[in-house]
């Protein structure tokens, strides 16, 4: 079998549409973050309104739960380049040291794959409930408030594989890689993927991400994603899901927003059910108050992956 080069399963996808979708292409099915009617926030003036409206207060410390959206922009170039986006919806829990060091348990709530020329790979509840939550331990924070600048750990997340040095091992090349198991139990190695309506795509993957940015309000941090991406096709229902294509990071339209949703310091409370946690089920049912209020969606630019 053949590692995809360089690193993505988007290649598969335009094999796959411009397969089935030679003619007009159907509408592709709705992601998670394509069905709300009002996402843009109205700037600065309109976040300073919330705040006092709040009564928002800066914390000694990140301690508690926040919830951050993640958008990684990819270029597809098919002949034409076309924009892909990873939108990635965390809960995380944050224990801060009196040195600004941060712990954070990261739980992925949603994950969704904009579509490539209306195909759109799906990713399955079992392979989300396999993966997370998982944990990073070298984040940090510094500076005073409302001055404050943050940094993630490196957050690994790996799917259908097992590595002695995650952050530096080479990923499988071949099906007899002893590091490839069943993660998400369904039978197959690797994870399973859905896509289309045209075939499942087994395969391995790693995904490394860094956040960096700053404290733009008591319960707000804003900044750009640093992710790089590697997988391997270990099999597929058909052929055409083997099929690789070139991609490009686009770390220029890659960015996190990130809110705190514990109640303090009059950030907004999603702990609905009062057992003094905040959960995914907690935050997908207020995910509309999230995105009208706080979280803005980027809307794809094909032409910011135009190479002069």
């Amino acid at each position: 079998m053949e590692l995809l080069k360089p690193h993505h399963l988007y290649q598969v996808f335009i094999v796959v549409a411009m397969t089935l979708n030679a003619c007009e292409a159907p509408p592709p099915p709705q992601g998670h973050f394509e069905t709300q009617t009002s996402i843009f926030m109205g700037g600065q003036e309109q976040n300073q309104a919330d705040d006092e409206a709040r009564k928002l207060s800066y914390q000694s410390a990140l301690d508690g739960d926040w919830v951050l959206f993640s958008q990684v922009s990819t270029c597809v170039d098919i002949g034409s380049s076309l924009e892909q986006y990873n939108r990635s919806l965390y809960l995380i829990h944050v224990t801060q040291s009196a040195h600004g060091g941060l712990t954070e348990v990261w739980e992925a709530c949603e994950i969704d794959l904009t579509p490539v020329i209306s195909v759109r790979a799906q990713i399955p509840e079992a392979l989300r409930q396999s993966v997370y939550p998982l944990e990073t331990r070298r984040g940090q924070v510094v500076g005073t408030p409302p001055e404050q600048r943050y940094t993630s750990g490196a957050l690994l997340e790996l799917w259908g594989v097992v590595m002695d040095e995650p952050l530096i091992d080479a990923m499988p090349t071949t099906p007899a890689d002893e590091r490839l198991f069943d993660m998400d139990e369904d039978g197959e190695a690797g994870v399973t993927l859905q896509i289309g309506d045209a075939c499942m795509a087994y395969m391995a993957q790693r995904r490394i991400t860094h956040y960096h940015g700053q404290m733009i309000a008591p319960d707000r941090i804003e900044g750009e994603a640093l992710s790089v991406t590697e997988q391997y096709i270990i099999d597929a229902s058909a052929p055409i899901c083997k099929t690789s294509y070139q991609i490009r990071s686009n770390p220029a339209r890659s960015h996190f927003s990130r809110v705190r949703v514990d109640g303090r310091g009059g950030a907004i409370n999603l702990d609905i059910n009062g057992d003094e946690k905040v959960d995914c089920t907690e935050v997908q049912a207020a995910r509309n108050q999230l995105f009208v209020e706080t979280l803005i969606l980027i809307e794809l630019d094909h032409d910011a992956c135009s190479i002069e």
